[in-house]
């Protein structure tokens, strides 16, 4: 994401580059928002004429988003509130912007809380780190995944096709096969750095595989790591994993992984506390530090009334993705939780 401007206090305008630039931007576009961008309408000059397409420049006030993943486009329903040419805008009719990446966006706001700002600066920061994959595998098969800005994305599964009745010729045939696939997989990854890792020896197998067939090394880093399985649970031991901190301290999904835990520890020491009731209470005995909050509630009032004073009290506030593992725990706990400063 590229943060053109502020135009004063309540309008940004932001150039969308990627598919996450488009998650992280619906996450703070809120029913009520004025947002404004390129379009088509169709129209008539005449009741008997054809209907025909035009361009033009229209500003909407939100009534709800959607992130349609399929089709890799972020869409803003709305009613439209002026625009330009003026011949081709009808004011006070619905409309949906539709927004693929390379989009430029304005969103204007009753008032920008510094949490919604650091959404904005977070996804450019994003946008200028490099990305990470994750192969786990056994001797059975292997499973992709990427990690990006809205969480993980998890790729196919490779299935190694190995079977104990085959003879030695064969199952090393097979078995190279197998190592080719997994080395094509990391090197097609939007990745500069690809974490190969399996529970027994076979990541030490398709390093020795590489060593002995160098011009088949994908040009990234390769890191051979170990981890408990080749299932998803393991992409996720993966990202949580220490040995790996210095390559994911800058990702925001390990972040979580930490500050759920803390919040989880917490609970069973009675340090922390869920829902926007206890929060509150929380907040005004002035015990709480952190607050932390699934986006998917970030437009609701109440939530917006709650963060307000908790920025107004200094308090530290932490936006979780609700689709992924960390926000899905929280979503168990109402959505908003806080861990107390003791």
């Amino acid at each position: 994401m590229r943060l053109i401007k502020f135009y004063n206090e309540n309008t940004v305008r932001v150039r969308l580059d990627t598919v996450e630039d488009l998650w992280s931007i619906q996450r703070i576009i809120f029913k009520d928002d004025i947002v404004s961008g390129k379009s088509e309408r169709r129209f008539k000059a005449n009741e008997d004429d054809k209907s025909d397409r035009k361009d033009i420049f229209v500003t909407i006030r939100v009534e709800r988003t959607e992130f349609d993943r399929d089709a890799l486009r972020l869409r803003v329903f709305g009613v439209i509130v002026g625009g330009t040419p003026q011949e081709y805008i009808q004011l006070r009719s619905h409309h949906t912007i539709n927004a693929p990446p390379h989009y430029e966006l304005e969103i204007t706001k009753q008032e920008w809380s510094d949490y919604l700002v650091r959404v904005i600066k977070d996804a450019v920061s994003d946008t200028r780190r490099p990305r990470l994959g994750i192969i786990v595998l056994d001797e059975e098969k292997a499973l992709s995944a990427s990690l990006l800005g809205y969480g993980v994305k998890f790729g196919r599964e490779i299935y190694s096709g190995l079977s104990k009745r085959m003879s030695q010729k064969d199952f090393k045939i097979q078995q190279d096969k197998f190592y080719l696939d997994i080395i094509k997989e990391a090197a097609s990854m939007e990745a500069g750095t690809v974490i190969i890792a399996s529970p027994g020896f076979t990541k030490d197998s398709v390093r020795d595989y590489i060593a002995n067939n160098p011009k088949l090394r994908p040009e990234k880093d390769i890191i051979f790591e170990p981890v408990s399985n080749a299932e998803r649970s393991g992409v996720y031991e993966i990202i949580k994993s220490k040995r790996i901190e210095g390559l994911l301290k800058r990702e925001r999904i390990r972040r979580e992984f930490i500050i759920m835990e803390e919040f989880l520890k917490g609970l069973g020491a009675g340090t922390s506390r869920h829902g926007v009731d206890a929060v509150r209470s929380g907040m005004d005995e002035y015990t709480i530090s952190t607050i932390i909050v699934n986006d998917s509630v970030l437009g609701e009032s109440g939530i917006q009334d709650l963060l307000r004073e908790a920025e107004r009290r200094g308090i530290r506030i932490e936006v979780f993705n609700s689709i992924d593992e960390v926000g899905e725990q929280l979503h168990a706990f109402n959505d908003i939780g806080a861990i107390n400063s003791g």
